[in-house]
């Protein structure tokens, strides 16, 4: 019994985790490239077509949608991979919004 209850805690606790990293986003995952961190990354996923991303160039300036040239962005490596080598991941928020 014991070891049930510290299997169902740690799994509480793998979830909020988690839970914290990522925030859902269901918009197209345009970033708003107003922190650091964004223009760091440079580079984000579009959450409704895995052949184009989004990229973060300057401060305060709105994001350039790009294109993946028969291939898929991969939210994880952010650079543009065979379809063999992409797989879904979870949607997460950027930092900002426009």
């Amino acid at each position: 019994m014991k070891i049930v209850q510290v299997t169902v805690l740690l799994g509480a606790l793998f979830a909020v985790a988690l839970g914290g990293r990522c925030i859902r986003d269901n918009t197209n995952g345009e970033p708003g490239c107003k922190t650091k961190e964004e223009i760091d990354q440079g580079y984000w996923r579009h959450n409704f077509d895995p052949t184009r991303f989004w990229e973060c160039t300057k401060l305060n300036e709105p994001a350039v949608l790009q294109s993946c040239q028969h291939q898929a962005f991969h939210p994880s490596q952010l650079e543009c991979v065979d379809w063999d080598n992409w797989e879904w991941e979870p949607v997460c928020a950027p930092l900002s919004r426009p």
